[in-house]
């Protein structure tokens, strides 16, 4: 194997950095000067992400003021992950000094204060996620230390415990929440479990489903149903037995899914009066690294990093479920695209 070649350390601040370096060749017909110029490739072709700490200007990162600031933050910080994972894709590099940095308040990245009093926890945002190990919460939203206040479970689903977390952010981080954000993912493995057992009941209905994993899957059966109904509305009757259907309906369900827990989340939040938090929903795409809502589909747009605002009423819900219904009809049915609803 060639050598990976190390890098000079930056000396201008403290940070964690992570490295992405193509593959190392196969070395046992190369010359040296060809392992040598692989190397030197090897070296140009690191694209840096990092968590920097300025000790010269340890508050370069200041809290959110409000809701808007907020979400402004979280839809820049995935609009910098996703240029940073592009580039890894395309090996568009930095010039001189990396351009994806993240700043981190130093006072707030665990660091014990003058007087031995542990920090303060002080996110600005509740993130309830999935579990799947592709979707690192921190790094897509672009946050570093204690910028976010992380519940994840498979399928993002809203078990007790999670509500139980939500209560206890939003009580006693009440000076610092801005916002509570749920965030579903293409390629699900949950959603896309419900969505099998929706279509062949009798293998949810066997022994072999764990009551563990029913207990995810019976939380998801709602979402997959709207979903359903709305590609039934779209496409016709004869939907199910339309190829892509089954790949429709999961990424369909992803979205209702995501939209029908920031509507309970919504409800939840009016009825405690926290009238200063508010509750956004988006899908995190694993192919464009980019948060968006609703997704593209199969529509020919220019990607868009955006979160929306919770569903105010259910019947939001049916209007999404026909959107995302448009938007990923084949295009061999021929029908028009529609105007998305407004945001």
């Amino acid at each position: 194997m060639c050598p990976t070649p190390d890098r000079a350390p930056n000396k201008l601040s403290s940070f964690s950095r992570i490295n992405v370096v193509p593959a190392p060749c196969a070395a046992s017909k190369h010359s040296l000067d060809t392992i040598k110029s692989a190397a030197y490739r090897f070296l140009m072709k690191t694209i840096d992400y990092i968590y920097r700490f300025d000790p010269h200007n340890p508050s370069v990162k200041p809290p959110p003021e409000d809701v808007e600031v907020a979400r402004r933050n979280l839809e820049n910080g995935n609009k910098l992950f996703s240029e940073w994972m592009q580039s890894c894709r395309t090996g568009t590099f930095s010039q001189g000094e990396p351009r994806y940095v993240v700043q981190c308040n130093g006072l707030e990245v665990g660091m014990v204060r003058t007087h031995g009093e542990l920090p303060r926890q002080a996110a600005f945002a509740v993130v309830v996620g999935c579990s799947d190990a592709r979707v690192p919460m921190e790094m897509l939203f672009g946050q570093g230390f204690n910028d976010l206040f992380v519940i994840r479970v498979a399928g993002n689903v809203l078990a007790d415990e999670c509500w139980g977390s939500i209560d206890y952010a939003l009580t006693a981080l009440a000076d610092s929440i801005k916002v509570v954000v749920v965030l579903g993912h293409s390629g699900c493995g949950a959603v896309t479990a419900a969505v099998d057992a929706y279509l062949k009941p009798l293998k949810y209905s066997s022994a072999k489903t764990s009551f563990m994993l029913r207990s995810i899957l019976h939380r998801l059966f709602v979402p997959v149903h709207q979903a359903a109904n709305g590609l039934l509305a779209e496409w016709g009757p004869d939907a199910p037995l339309m190829p892509g259907y089954r790949d429709a309906l999961i990424e369909s369900a992803v979205c209702l899914n995501a939209a029908l827990a920031a509507y309970s989340l919504h409800l939840e939040v009016e009825r405690g009066w926290r009238t200063e938090v508010q509750v956004l929903y988006g899908v995190y795409n694993l192919f464009t690294h980019q948060v968006s809502m609703p997704p593209l589909g199969n529509r020919k747009e220019e990607p868009k990093v955006n979160l929306a605002y919770a569903p105010t009423h259910p019947r939001e819900l049916d209007v999404l479920a026909i959107e995302m219904a448009t938007r990923l009809r084949p295009a061999e049915m021929g029908l028009p695209p529609v105007s998305p609803p407004s945001p």
